[in-house]
């Protein structure tokens, strides 16, 4: 996979830059933060990467700063108390996974066996 580098480009061309590209919020200044769903980070304007563009690369976009994290802006929101909160509790959650340690042992069947009691259930309603 081509990873696209980022382009660079003065402070008002980037404002300008996202202010066209991202339909979803109103950017005053590169200042200006928002809270990106995808991966729980608040970025600022000036972090922000836009990619692609000439070269045949495709048309301008901006991404999430964050590496290994490809929100656009339909994925940031304006980080405020109550979106900020929210966030903080479900990532204090304790996701299924961690709240059941899946079994072990004799307790756990074979994969043969699950799919033997699913293949039955299908007999009996037949």
């Amino acid at each position: 996979m081509v990873l696209l580098v980022p382009i660079q480009f003065a402070d008002g061309d980037k404002l300008q830059i996202l202010r066209h590209l991202d339909r979803y919020r109103t950017w005053r200044s590169l200042d200006e933060k928002r809270y990106c769903l995808a991966c729980g980070r608040i970025v600022r304007g000036h972090d922000i990467q836009v990619v692609g563009g000439t070269r045949g690369t495709g048309p301008l976009r901006v991404v999430c700063p964050t590496r290994g994290c490809h929100s656009i802006p339909m994925d940031w929101v304006i980080p405020t108390d109550e979106v900020l909160a929210n966030m903080s509790i479900l990532q204090n959650e304790p996701t299924a996974e961690q709240q059941q340690p899946p079994p072990s042992g004799p307790a756990r069947a074979s994969w043969g066996t699950r799919l033997w009691n699913l293949a039955r259930q299908f007999r009996r309603a037949a």
